[in-house]
């Protein structure tokens, strides 16, 4: 059985050790919470992981001085969760690609940190398991990863406030 959590203060605590890391790296990393956000019971594990994923790219690709944000909101019958991070774009053509496995944006890693390409491969079957999907988009010296749930396919509880 999976737990209900509630997003508003389940969130800060996943960030916390990545704040740390952002810090390090002379990152700033923002946390942007909607107040009026719905309980819901999912499974914990796959959504750490997608998160925990996609904060720990965002600190592995933004240069120093740049900004990493974790939003999160419900709009038009979605929750949505979203991680930004300045200082660096995904060519358009590359925007799909990146999901597939072993995949890495050929120009994209000027501090050479190496990695698998499997990291957002993951994040996507998890999110997709969970009955969402997910989504990168550039421009502006950004990227944002966009993770969406149908909110009537989870197992939503009454909105809280705080």
């Amino acid at each position: 059985m999976h737990p209900t959590i509630n997003l508003r203060e389940w969130l800060p605590h996943l960030a916390e050790p990545f704040e740390l890391q952002a810090r390090s790296q002379q990152q700033q990393l923002q946390l942007a919470i909607s107040e009026a956000l719905p309980v819901f019971t999912t499974d914990l594990a796959y959504l750490s992981r997608i998160l925990s994923e996609l904060l720990h790219n965002a600190c592995k690709y933004t240069p120093a001085e740049g900004i990493i944000t974790l939003s999160a909101w419900a709009e038009a019958g979605y929750l949505k969760l979203v991680v930004t991070n300045t200082g660096i774009e995904i060519p358009e053509s590359e925007l799909e690609r990146i999901f597939d496995k072993f995949y890495r944006v050929p120009s994209l890693d000027p501090w050479r940190h190496g990695g698998t390409g499997l990291g957002l491969a993951l994040a996507k079957k998890l999110v997709e398991r969970l009955g969402g999907i997910i989504r990168a988009e550039s421009a502006n010296n950004q990227v944002a990863f966009i993770v969406e749930f149908p909110m009537d396919w989870l197992n939503f509880g009454p909105t809280v406030t705080a």
